[in-house]
């Protein structure tokens, strides 16, 4: 149980007779015991299936418009006038009844491998007592919903926050102020919606912008925008600020040998040598591994080389990097997500296998106006690390076809399920296939075609 029928006859100033255990969005996914909320987006009403919701074993529903459909569940509505609000209002009763501790991640590209990866190295020291939030729920809608998921005993709860425009983090702190920040790296991911990357990296900033300074602020070495962040973080009062990277810094990567399952470590961290092992070939994973490590440090005070040695435990999420061999072909599978610097490590990654080196690549999307000078240019990064052949699907993908050498061109596709059709049969043994692009080009689908095919 997440709210009692009395908490939520308090918080709602309404009769409710109904005791909750978990809370969602999507009625498809409903489950006996949940309190379904309406919420109205651009696209989809969720009134439109608060009947299924309750068909699916929801128990209540949040709604703020009456409709016919569901009329026979009269007894199970809390009315209110927002939905949005009432799933704030929520998030905020339970994160105050809650005596945590919390860790908030941020950035362009590495958001999500760092949250989970805090959560492992935590975990084993605090096993019942650690929250992190679930899968990429890192919006203005997502976020609450883990905040209100939270369990009371909760002492430290590690929560990713995205944004897409300035003050979308500001708000997301009002909800979960962290006490200790994190921000991995920034670029020009999302760049479709801000002017420049520098005002990219004043809104990421704001998770700074808490009501009392924070114990740690941990951001990027190696970034244009790492004297900016310093001194925000002192203006702010800041307790302490930690840096990280492969530059002079408070955790820096001293060196790094790569082998075929895994990556030494040697790093500077707080002024102590410390060895370990990343089970992983995506580089960005590298650094940030040092900000999670001085995150958790931050939170817990566990020992650092302890906290390193469980890096070689951790494996990345799905399709950000995930790596497996069949029948001689090596394919690493870093579908979800895709922008300039983050396909650049990946390809920088790929260059560190034998046999043919095969890149499998979608648009990379939100970059705004410069697009066609993102995508045109990755040939040049193509060239360094010694790819050896390039299959791209979709329009600003053309562009980097276009421009690589001719010997280079394997094959452009309007769309990835083209692109799976016409790789599979000319894929070999000994090959390493890098597949990266946007979410929405669904490069899962070359992936999967790989998989069964061999």
């Amino acid at each position: 149980m997440i709210f009692s029928k009395e908490e939520l006859s308090e918080i709602f100033k309404t009769k409710v007779e109904k005791n909750v255990d978990d809370i969602c969005i999507d009625s498809r996914e409903a489950k006996l015991g949940d309190l379904f909320i309406a919420l109205k987006g651009e696209n989809v009403d969720g009134h439109d299936f608060v009947k299924s919701a309750f068909e699916n074993g929801a128990v209540l529903s949040l709604i703020q418009s009456e409709n016919e459909d569901y009329r026979d569940y009269e007894e199970n509505l809390i009315k209110v006038n927002s939905t949005y609000q009432g799933l704030l209002d929520l998030a905020k009763y339970n994160v105050a009844q809650t005596n945590a501790k919390y860790i908030g991640v941020t950035g362009s590209i590495g958001k999500t491998t760092t949250k989970n990866l805090i959560y492992h190295l935590l975990s084993k020291n605090f096993p019942s007592e650690i929250y992190v939030t679930k899968k990429n729920f890192n919006s203005k809608i997502g976020l609450p919903i883990c905040a209100a998921c939270m369990p009371r005993k909760t002492k430290i709860g590690i929560f990713e926050m995205g944004m897409g425009a300035i003050g979308d983090i500001k708000n997301l702190i009002k909800i979960i102020e962290p006490n200790i920040s994190v921000i991995t790296h920034i670029c020009e991911t999302h760049l479709e919606f801000f002017n420049c990357v520098w005002d990219i990296a004043k809104a990421k900033s704001e998770i700074m912008e808490t009501r009392i300074p924070q114990d740690a602020v941990i951001i990027p070495a190696d970034s244009a925008y790492t004297d900016f962040l310093k001194n925000k973080a002192k203006n702010l009062g800041a307790k302490n600020i930690f840096t990280f990277g492969f530059s002079k810094s408070d955790a820096q990567i001293i060196s790094q040998n790569q082998f075929s399952d895994r990556t030494e470590i040697v790093a500077n961290i707080l002024g102590k040598k410390i060895r370990y092992c990343v089970n992983c070939h995506n580089n960005s994973v590298i650094p940030n591994s040092l900000a999670a490590i001085l995150a958790a440090h931050a939170a817990s005070k566990i020992d650092l080389q302890d906290l390193a040695n469980e890096i070689k435990n951790f494996s990345s999420a799905n399709r950000r990097g995930e790596i497996f061999e069949k029948n001689g072909i090596t394919i690493i599978d870093d579908s979800y997500n895709a922008c300039y610097t983050s396909v650049r490590s990946a390809i920088e990654s790929l260059s560190k296998y034998s046999g043919r080196k095969i890149l499998a690549i979608g648009d990379m999307k939100e970059l705004g106006k410069n697009s066609r000078f993102f995508h045109e240019n990755l040939s040049s990064t193509i060239d360094k690390f010694g790819v050896d052949s390039v299959f791209a699907c979709g329009e600003l993908s053309k562009y980097l076809f276009e421009n690589l050498r001719e010997e280079k061109r394997g094959g452009w596709y309007e769309n990835s399920q083209k692109l799976s059709e016409s790789i599979v049969s000319k894929i070999q043994k000994g090959d390493t296939i890098l597949v990266k692009g946007s979410n929405s080009m669904q490069m899962n689908k070359v992936v999967e075609a790989i998989d069964h095919a061999l």
